[in-house]
């Protein structure tokens, strides 16, 4: 009996070491990946510009910070947001954001909702969807 006992909480400890594993594993795992995309956006960001050079824009501002707000029961929300760069060229300036894959794509929700916020926040409709792996520079416009 106690025996058996033994076995059960040996069992038991065992699952909640192994658990324990697994939850450790997940979160470098999950560090590993947010490691990777970030090393790949800053390779594509310096993509990005050696493409917008070689189309004629100048980089005016890297990482550009504006501040937003916005009414819940009316009371002002603020926020700060980053785009990618600012950039003109034939004196106009537009806002750049640098995307790879599928979220390079306007028809991508996400991407599309953070254009319309930059529109709206940077109080500039000039803006600019870079596609680093198409190496394709994309006026958008709301």
């Amino acid at each position: 009996m106690l025996n058996d006992n033994l076995e059960i909480y040996l069992l038991l400890l065992l699952l909640l070491f192994v658990l324990y594993l697994g939850w450790k594993l997940r979160k470098i795992y999950k560090n590993i990946i947010f490691f990777l995309n970030k090393r790949r956006g800053k390779k594509a960001e310096k993509k990005a510009i050696k493409l917008l050079k070689k189309n004629g824009y100048k980089i005016q501002n890297y990482q550009p910070i504006a501040k937003g707000h916005v009414l819940q029961d009316n009371e002002k929300i603020h926020f700060d947001i980053r785009a990618d760069l600012i950039v003109s060229k034939d004196k106009k300036l537009y806002i750049a954001e640098v995307k790879t894959g599928a979220s390079a794509s306007i028809k991508e929700i996400n991407t599309r909702r953070q254009l319309l916020e930059y529109s709206k926040v940077f109080e500039n409709n000039n803006l600019i969807l870079i596609d680093t792996e198409k190496n394709k520079i994309k006026k958008i416009e709301f």
